[in-house]
């Protein structure tokens, strides 16, 4: 069960003992030496890379499956590389993208702190090891610091054998997130972290990476978060390529280069037509010349010897100039596909939404006095929509929007009152959950009634970005961004199709190009939608119509407030 959410404390400078402990920056370094590592699909993660990873705060980069949670466990030491070397030095603390939450799981084995716990418990019983001492080298107030770090956090004083799954998942990763800075660590390797939190436990995140003193890799698609960032390295094609600046710098480079690669194509394929009639021109020419003196030839009685001469030089030299034709319309040719492939390929993601129009007066949602289950207390709501309308859900981490969202589905039903809803729904989880671990993505679709032909689902599914690779191989397979694409998929092309879309936080996971496409294809969806999300961006897209937001314990109407 989760709980209310805490505001994040303001920033403060590091107690004493976090001092002692405050990482030595030139401690932390990873090299990569002409490293190697495919994917489980037989795809290059790596191929022959070299890069190298200082006192700096790098953003790392890259599509949905590119492998960037794989490159951050051979970072991390988790996975050995299967050809070159890996070197670190320093300490390294780590918060993975998808957190244990399991039976057993308290939230000292998610803050990391499990094993500095039980070393002082032993310890302290007079069974303690060498280890166990060095393991607590300027870590023995760790019980007492406890507390401050969840305070500083935002959190409740929570006992550290409180199990992980009694916890929100905001909550979960804020609690990961603290046990990771407070390690005391040379370097942090974070995944995704601002997913699942809302905006103050966001500025909570900003604000302690801002006073980070080591080393720090940090994967995300979350453009404020990369914004900060002092390095970005771009994960693709089996390479590492770094650019040094924030994600703004970097893609005004990018954007640059893209521009200078299609004018340079543009130019190239100009040159190649105009050589390319040169060459028509001066061939007809030829011909023209050759007929010309063959007509000569012939007028002039000569002997039939010295005519076949004549003719077998004219043919040489007709059969010179065809090769010397054929050899600059190949090299013009040349020269325009190396222009092209220095031209980035457009993004191969598209949404085909269906055509799943609301007419403006059709009534979509009715609530009536209705209680959401989640959270405990939580007053009544009462709401009439009509239309295509794109409603917005903010609020803090545990406020319930999620439960909202169930509600309206049709998953849960209200503890009072009445929900109604007058049009089919979909709706897309944080967890994808319309995804079973161990089918494949056209299973699932056969599953939930599919219409399209499976070769037009398969040519949807790649211009969503899902090739053979994805939509063939079990769930469990795919990357969280993946996986949110293809549950999506499910969400669209199920038998009957929605008219109201309900979606719980749909860019967590996603890439950047995918975030686009899919603010593009929402901004043109005929149906109505509601949107939980932290992403400011995001919603900014979407234009919504109406807004709930989380205020003082309840569902408050914001639809004039500001985007």
């Amino acid at each position: 069960m989760a709980h209310a959410p805490h505001a994040p404390a303001p920033a403060r400078p590091l107690s004493s003992a976090q001092q002692s402990r405050a990482p030595l920056a030139a401690t932390f370094h990873i090299s990569l030496r002409h490293v190697s590592h495919a994917l489980p699909d037989g795809r290059m993660l790596l191929e022959d890379a070299s890069h190298a990873f200082g006192v700096a705060r790098h953003g790392l980069i890259g599509r949905n499956g590119a492998g960037k949670t794989l490159l951050l466990r051979l970072l991390l030491g988790e996975l050995p590389a299967q050809s070159g070397r890996i070197e670190r030095r320093g300490r390294i603390a780590a918060v993975p993208q998808s957190l244990p939450a399991g039976p057993g799981v308290t939230l000292a084995d998610v803050a990391g702190m499990t094993p500095a716990l039980r070393a002082l418990a032993r310890i302290e019983a007079g069974t303690g090891s060498q280890a166990d001492f060095d393991l607590m080298d300027g870590r023995w107030r760790v019980r007492e610091e406890w507390p401050r770090m969840l305070a500083d956090a935002g959190l409740p004083a929570w006992p550290p054998e409180r199990p992980a799954s009694a916890v929100s998942g905001g909550e979960l990763t804020r609690v990961a997130l603290a046990g990771a800075l407070a390690q005391g660590a040379d370097g942090l390797l974070l995944d995704e972290p601002t997913n699942h939190l809302d905006a103050r436990a966001r500025g909570w995140l900003m604000d302690r990476l801002t006073t980070w003193r080591g080393g720090l890799i940090v994967a995300s698609h979350d453009r404020t978060l990369l914004d900060t960032m002092s390095d970005i390295v771009a994960l693709e094609r089996g390479a590492l390529a770094g650019h040094a600046g924030n994600y703004s710098a970097y893609r005004r480079h990018h954007e640059q280069q893209a521009a200078s690669a299609d004018a340079a194509l543009t130019h190239a394929r100009a040159e190649r037509d105009a050589g390319l009639r040169a060459l028509r021109q001066r061939h007809d020419a030829e011909q023209r010349r050759g007929a010309r003196n063959a007509r000569q030839a012939r007028d002039a009685n000569q002997a039939p010897i010295l005519l076949g001469m004549k003719k077998a030089s004219a043919e040489r030299h007709a059969g010179r100039e065809r090769l010397r034709m054929q050899a600059a319309a190949q090299a013009l040719d040349a020269a325009v596909r190396q222009a092209a492939a220095k031209v980035a390929p457009a993004a191969a993601i598209a949404l085909a939404l269906p055509e799943t129009a609301v007419p403006a007066g059709r009534r979509v949602l009715h609530l009536e006095a209705a209680t959401p289950p989640w959270p405990a207390g939580a007053p009544a709501l009462s709401l009439n929509l009509s239309g295509p309308f794109r409603l917005a859900l903010q609020g803090p981490n545990g406020c319930g929007k999620s439960t909202l969202l169930a509600m309206l589905a049709g998953e849960l039903a209200p503890l009072g009152g009445r929900c109604e809803v007058g049009v089919p729904t979909a709706i897309l989880d944080q967890r994808a959950s319309a995804l079973g671990d161990a089918e494949t993505l056209l299973q699932a679709l056969d599953r939930l009634g599919a219409r399209l032909p499976q070769g037009e689902l398969r040519s949807r599914l790649a211009l969503l970005g899902l090739g053979p690779a994805q939509v063939d191989a079990p769930a469990a397979r795919l990357s969280g961004g993946e996986r949110i694409k293809a549950a999506l998929a499910c969400a669209l092309w199920r038998r009957e199709p929605a008219q109201f879309l309900l979606l719980d936080e749909p860019t967590n996971h996603l890439d950047l190009a995918s975030v686009q496409a899919l603010e593009e294809a929402l901004s043109g969806y005929p149906g109505a939608l509601a949107v939980a999300s932290h992403d400011a961006a995001f919603l900014a897209a979407l234009r919504p119509t109406h807004r709930l937001a989380w205020e003082n314990g309840r569902w408050t109407d914001a639809t004039a407030a500001p985007a």
